[in-house]
């Protein structure tokens, strides 16, 4: 198994010692407010998608790399954008930075966005190790105070709602009478600007192939939220159920209060007779299909009477060219040239 293709949830035991070894169990008191965007997250899970289904085999070799671009004022920092970095695995097993080709894509887009500096790296993993400390010393030169983003792909398997990104600072610690690079967690959030939200909107939005006629957007996205809605519902009701289930039982002691919230719900929802739903469901069923048949009819109708108006404007026009010319003598003979 490689080092990111990790199927379990609890980190193997090298990677425990190297985390102890690496990462500071302190908190973070360098006062930063960090802020990630999502076009960061993206780039990122575009990046390790690509690189896992495209080149295997590469994926298994080595992990994927990329540099974070942020904007600075103070102590708020804003992760912008971020792109691919090149890195080659030397037979002693270290990974190296191409850091030449990050200079010229910094010098790139400093042309583009001049207000967008180099503040750190990403990479993914469960948890720092030894390696990415090594790779993070590499960094240092181009900035002393380099952030350090991990993304853990596997981290929403079995249903987990933690998110699976985590940012860490880089601190000098004395062990020994030696200083020691190490990584201490730093606490962030997601931000976004109007831009970035219609982005995302439209990114989350399910797409319409070209093959299914009469469906939109906007329907697809309105039956979506209905069906989700729907099943939200279904699942506390489930819930509900469960805990009434369990208060007659006398597994949970009954609350009086909980008790009559639920009698309040179950007075405003509507009870359904079977027959008069069923009776309601077949009218209004008829009134559709009734609807939808008077549209068809008045569809066909109208493109019978395009035909008819076509056919009297060429039948018109053929009649007025129609000219008599007398050919021959006195009596001669009549002759009809159009």
């Amino acid at each position: 198994m490689s080092a990111m293709d990790i199927s379990d949830s609890e980190p193997p035991m090298n990677v425990k010692e190297d985390q102890d070894a690496v990462l500071s169990m302190a908190q973070s008191h360098s006062g930063l407010s960090i802020s990630v965007h999502p076009l960061v997250l993206l780039n990122i899970s575009d990046h390790y998608t690509r690189i896992k289904l495209q080149n295997p085999s590469a994926f298994e070799k080595g992990r994927v790399y990329g540099a974070l671009l942020a904007k600075q004022s103070g102590r708020d920092i804003e992760l912008m954008n971020s792109f691919e970095l090149p890195a080659n695995t030397q037979e002693t097993g270290q990974v190296k930075v191409d850091c030449a080709y990050l200079t010229t894509k910094q010098e790139q887009l400093k042309l583009v966005f001049p207000q967008f500096d180099f503040m750190g790296w990403y990479s993914l993993g469960v948890a720092p190790t030894d390696s990415d400390l090594k790779i993070h010393e590499q960094f240092l030169p181009m900035n002393e105070s380099c952030l350090f983003l991990q993304m853990n792909p596997t981290a929403l398997e079995g249903g987990a709602k933690e998110f699976p990104v985590s940012i860490y600072e880089s601190v000098f610690d004395i062990i020994d009478g030696q200083t020691r690079l190490g990584f201490v967690k730093a606490p962030y959030r997601v931000e976004t600007n109007e831009a970035e939200r219609i982005a995302i909107d439209q990114v989350a939005k399910p797409s319409t192939s070209e093959n299914e006629v009469g469906l939109g957007s906007a329907l697809i996205a309105h039956l979506t939220t209905q069906r989700n809605a729907i099943g939200m519902l279904y699942a506390r009701i489930q819930f509900l159920q469960s805990y009434l289930r369990d208060t007659k039982a006398g597994l949970v002691p009954v609350d009086h209060d909980i008790m009559r919230q639920i009698a309040s719900v179950c007075r405003r929802s509507p009870v359904i007779d079977q027959i008069a739903f069923e009776d309601q469901y077949s009218t209004e069923y008829n009134d559709i299909l009734l609807v939808t048949y008077l549209a068809t009819i008045t569809k066909g109708m109208n493109t019978l009477n395009d035909l008819i108006d076509k056919h009297n404007l060429v039948h018109s026009r053929g009649v007025k060219n129609t000219t008599k010319t007398v050919v021959g003598g006195k009596k001669g003979r009549w002759e009809n040239s159009v």
